[in-house]
């Protein structure tokens, strides 16, 4: 009987997709939404989804509970503090993994709106099978929260061992740079990269050469938070970042600067 209560509430919602779950790029499940649903029980959530810019009802998966199903007890206080979650397109949102531990996130797997899903972002994207939701009012990207549609995989790694290289290598605890790389961590890892590391939609802002060092500080930062001003362009405005944000994540990239990509000969 309960088995036939899962199947019932997983209609509609392609539970024969797969979502592969990794530690340090390493298989640890794959799972189909009709498997996930043995493990954790679905709900249903109603709150404004700010990517259709109205209030949304989906069926989803506590993420506090299916991470745990997955890694175990404590898992968002190990030593694989970042979490990558990857799209079926390849596009990877870099956050920290303690952010999927608060309440809120939720695993949708249903549009109960719109069969099929209501498309989502400039592009009118299909968001699933799988979509990651937050339903707290200032848990949205702006606040380094990840909202990644169409999730293939989620990764935990330690960010040393992923991407070393963005690492900003000197830097004082608390100094402006350290905080530019918080922020361009949560904002900016998933489109671009640094020496090749990183995000593959928008440029290498460090190789072959960083931007820093062909552009101005006034330009960069005027840039950073709106560049529809600039260009029609898939990035992002970042209406709410504050000049000291601005000036952080400059200082962050004029550091890595002085760090260039190690080229093998």
């Amino acid at each position: 009987m309960f088995a036939l209560v899962l199947v019932a509430t997983m209609a509609g919602a392609e539970p024969d997709a797969s979502l592969s779950f990794q530690r340090s790029s390493q298989r640890l499940a794959e799972l189909t939404g009709a498997q996930i649903s043995t493990k954790v029980a679905p709900q249903t959530v109603t709150f404004f989804d700010p990517f259709v810019a109205k209030t949304k009802s989906y069926r989803c998966w506590p993420v506090k509970s299916l991470m745990d199903a997955i890694y175990g007890p404590g898992w968002e206080a190990s030593e694989y503090s970042e979490a990558i979650l990857t799209a079926l397109d390849g596009y990877a949102s870099v956050s920290v993994a303690a952010k999927l531990a608060e309440p809120g996130g939720c695993l949708a797997f249903e549009d109960l709106d719109v069969p099929g899903w209501e498309p989502i972002g400039r592009r009118r994207s299909n968001p699933g099978p799988y979509y990651l939701v937050w339903t707290g009012a200032n848990q949205r990207t702006e606040h380094e929260y990840p909202w990644p549609w169409q999730l293939a995989s989620v990764n935990l790694v330690k960010l040393e061992e992923r991407y070393p290289d963005v690492l900003p290598k000197g830097a004082a605890p608390g100094s402006s740079a350290a905080r530019g790389f918080e922020i361009f961590k949560g904002r900016c890892l998933r489109c671009h990269a640094i020496n090749q590391q990183g995000g593959e939609i928008g440029p290498d802002l460090n190789a072959p050469q960083s931007v820093a060092t062909y552009r101005t500080k006034t330009w960069i930062t005027e840039y950073v938070r709106q560049p529809s001003k600039y260009r029609y362009t898939q990035m992002p405005d970042h209406m709410d970042l504050q000049a000291a944000d601005l000036d952080a994540i400059y200082e962050y990239l004029k550091l890595k600067s002085t760090q260039p990509e190690k080229r093998v000969r």
